[in-house]
């Protein structure tokens, strides 16, 4: 089978991807869905309270695990960058979606401080390969005119990770304890996503199934992480996701507490939680459709605003019922911003270098996902509460939303027609 008969060229008359395009994207959402920034993060909501109670462990020193976890890994996603570009992305996720399932269960022993950040150091360093670097490089590859709901899909894992970690991690520590609770996400990793990744992701069109070259094509056009470097937008995209990711992943794993200390009951916060990430799931479908019709431009612009009036609404004193609103808001939303990164990536600099520019971008990003769950936790340990993080969160928001505006027009047609390959 040729590439051209699965793979879209940008040409005009160019075959859409078929089926096995498709089941790529299908390959990518459930592999991001079990990444580190759901199990890692999104997790941690349900056990805070529980080691907050049996080892007397503060909020904030939780919090600085996950935060552990992001700066690691975005100190290691330029080498993975490079890795997943010089030897293909399947060399690169099966031993990370192996290491990312041994710290799970290894969570299942701590007792002290210590054990649980190393083992968050150890998500953010030799699992780093299983974050979404290496599936936005094979799915870059595989689609051009349909490529931002290509990733919107795929990209919608993350969310999907959101909505199913709480539920399942609360059904099995209802069952069998907080333990059970890591064993069930371990056994998720190792049971379901690795032999997906094994079996099924194919790396470039005309590859067998469960295999592919080991790098990218020599003909791929675009720039160089130093042209890339040398060029305004790159250095604004940085700014823009930098101060979302700060907003709304130091955000995420205080959601739970937070409604908790509203009133609601564990079952009903983790329900809630699960909304957000369906709404991000959703979100994220969304967006990267709109990303193929619109300027990507204007589709920050209105969604990262929604992310500011989402933080309001979560600051402003409504009932336990409402909270259903800034968590669809929030969700929603936060599907805008780093499937939003990698799309404008590919577009404003090519798929020459993609895994390593984006790895950059993305490790830049994952600084701020870093800090943003410590700020959060010093600020309700502080003053007792998330109200002052809620409303500064708000304006960044804005501010972000401003600056979308400041990037310049990538090439492409408007509607259509073919896109440029860079």
């Amino acid at each position: 089978m040729s590439a051209v008969s699965v793979a879209e060229t940008g040409e005009p008359g160019a075959a859409r991807p078929t089926v096995r395009g498709w089941l790529i994207v299908a390959v990518s959402l459930v592999g991001i869905s079990a990444g580190p920034a759901a199990f890692g993060i999104a997790s941690l909501g349900l056990f805070i309270g529980t080691f907050e109670q049996q080892f007397g462990w503060g909020r904030a020193e939780m919090s600085a695990a996950a935060s552990l976890m992001m700066l690691c890994s975005a100190v290691s996603m330029p080498l993975v960058g490079r890795l997943v570009d010089r030897f293909g992305s399947r060399r690169v996720l099966i031993p990370s979606l192996v290491i990312l399932a041994a710290c799970m269960l290894a969570l299942t022993q701590v007792t002290q401080l210590w054990h649980f950040m190393g083992i968050y150091v150890a998500m953010g360093t030799v699992a780093a390969g299983s974050n979404s670097v290496a599936y936005m490089r094979v799915l870059a590859t595989w689609f051009d005119k349909s490529r931002g709901l290509a990733i919107g899909i795929a990209g919608s894992g993350t969310g999907f990770g959101f909505a199913y970690v709480p539920l399942v991690g609360q059904g099995a520590i209802s069952q069998f304890g907080w333990q059970g609770g890591y064993v069930a996400l371990g056994l998720i990793l190792l049971c379901v996503a690795l032999p997906m990744v094994v079996f099924l992701l194919q790396e470039q069109p005309g590859a067998p199934a469960g295999q592919g070259a080991d790098a990218p094509p020599a003909a791929a056009l675009g720039d160089t992480l130093k042209q890339a470097m040398a060029k305004r937008d790159f250095w604004m995209l940085i700014a823009i996701f930098v101060v979302l990711a700060f907003v709304l992943y130091g955000l995420i794993p205080h959601m739970v507490p937070l409604l908790g200390d509203r009133g609601m009951s564990p079952e009903a916060a983790a329900g809630v939680a699960s909304i957000f990430g369906l709404a991000t799931f959703g979100g994220r479908i969304l967006i990267g459709f709109l990303l193929d019709k619109f300027d990507a431009r204007h589709i920050g612009l209105v969604f990262f605003s929604l992310s500011a009036v989402g933080l309001a609404l979560l600051w402003a004193p409504l009932p336990a019922w409402a909270m259903i609103f800034p968590a669809l808001l929030l969700g929603g939303s936060l599907g805008a911003e780093v499937d939003m990164l990698a799309y404008l990536a590919s577009r404003y600099f090519g798929l020459k270098c993609f895994a390593q520019i984006f790895g950059v971008l993305f490790g830049a990003v994952m600084i701020a996902m870093g800090l943003g769950p410590v700020a959060f936790g010093f600020v309700f340990d502080l003053t007792g509460s998330y109200q002052a993080m809620l409303a500064v969160g708000a304006g960044l928001c804005l501010v972000a939303s401003s600056l979308v505006l400041t990037l310049n027009p990538y090439q492409e047609r408007r509607r259509g027609g073919p896109v440029s390959v860079t």
